[in-house]
């Protein structure tokens, strides 16, 4: 049976809801001030400090890519970090052109794979100039064929090298290229839904323009990026970096090509006498026998030295400098 209310009971409660009127609004308001919007589908799993952190990683590896291709090409290339995102696995394989030139990155150290893209229209002008040509890329993204794929490989692996020094000072990756694919839908380093960090280098070079893409599953990095900070990152001085530039260019410059020669003698003859040598004729030289021999590079004479022969080869013992 129902509860009858009295008068009382009645005037009591409406004089609660009286007393209760003004706090109703402060309450709403509080609550409001209190929600805010989560994403399940984008959550927001990098801080605002583990992304800078990564924006420095990568700005370095901008720097160290664009002394690379500048080097390898001859040509003043501009590589800038446009973007580094967190992106579910689905949406940046969307991003990524089909056909495409796409490396497959194995970080034993963390356990798991990246991906690297070179877009085709860098790959192309690459190829073009390392084959002699003067930059032309092409419009038609056709797949590369074997002998484009083994020319543009060693590209890849060293800007994957690249990657390796930027992240030398806070983590040592040691990425290495376990694979190359064509076509990105047949690549599966994470679940469509999962969340990845995206990092896209722009560059350009002449009249062509493309993207080196770098794409790291989150889990991948989820323990190690808790225990960095934007300190560790400047925290190499610049004098090492000018030293590990040295040490590059060193490198660079020993690998170089220089012609050199032994000049035997020198004699200065008439055109008439030229026109008039014959087989078995005897030029005297203004050097006797037992004097050293000049030898040239580039066509600068820089040593005095001694023939000889060493095994079945001709060849000289350096004895002397010549100064400038």
């Amino acid at each position: 049976m129902a509860e009858i209310l009295s008068q009382t009971d009645i005037d009591s409660l409406l004089s609660e809801i009286d007393a209760g009127d003004d706090l109703a609004p402060q309450k709403v308001e509080e609550r409001k001030r209190n929600v805010s919007v989560y994403d399940f589908r984008h959550p927001n799993l990098v801080t605002k400090d583990q992304l800078r952190l990564l924006q420095m990683v990568h700005e370095r590896y901008a720097k160290l890519v664009e002394s690379y291709f500048t080097t390898k090409v001859r040509k003043m290339v501009d590589v800038k970090l446009m973007a580094v995102d967190q992106v579910t696995y689905s949406e940046f394989m969307l991003s990524v052109s089909d056909p495409s030139c796409v490396y497959i990155l194995k970080i034993e150290m963390l356990g798991g794979e990246a991906i690297i893209e070179i877009t085709l229209p860098l790959v192309y002008y690459f190829i073009d100039r390392l084959f002699g040509g003067g930059g032309k890329t092409t419009e038609d993204l056709r797949e590369m064929t074997i002998i484009e794929q083994h020319v543009i490989s060693t590209i890849a692996e060293n800007i994957v090298s690249s990657l390796n020094k930027s992240w030398h000072d806070i983590y040592a990756l040691d990425a290495v290229i376990s694979g190359f694919q064509a076509r990105p839908s047949f690549i599966q380093i994470a679940s469509l839904e999962e969340m990845v960090i995206s990092i896209s280098l722009e560059v350009n070079v002449q009249e062509t323009s493309g993207f080196v893409n770098l794409c790291f599953p989150f889990r991948l990095l989820e323990d190690i990026l808790p225990k960095l900070s934007s300190d560790e990152v400047g925290r190499k001085r610049p004098e090492d970096e000018s030293r590990s530039d040295l040490i590059s260019v060193s490198k660079s410059l020993k690998n170089a090509q220089m012609p050199i020669s032994a000049e035997l003698g020198r004699k200065n003859i008439s055109v008439e006498d030229l026109i008039n040598l014959e087989v078995g004729d005897v030029i005297k030289l203004h050097s006797r026998s037992d004097s050293p021999l000049r030898i040239l590079i580039e066509n600068e004479s820089r040593f005095l030295a001694r023939p000889g022969i060493s095994g079945n080869h001709v060849a000289v013992q350096i004895e002397e400098d010549i100064e400038y």
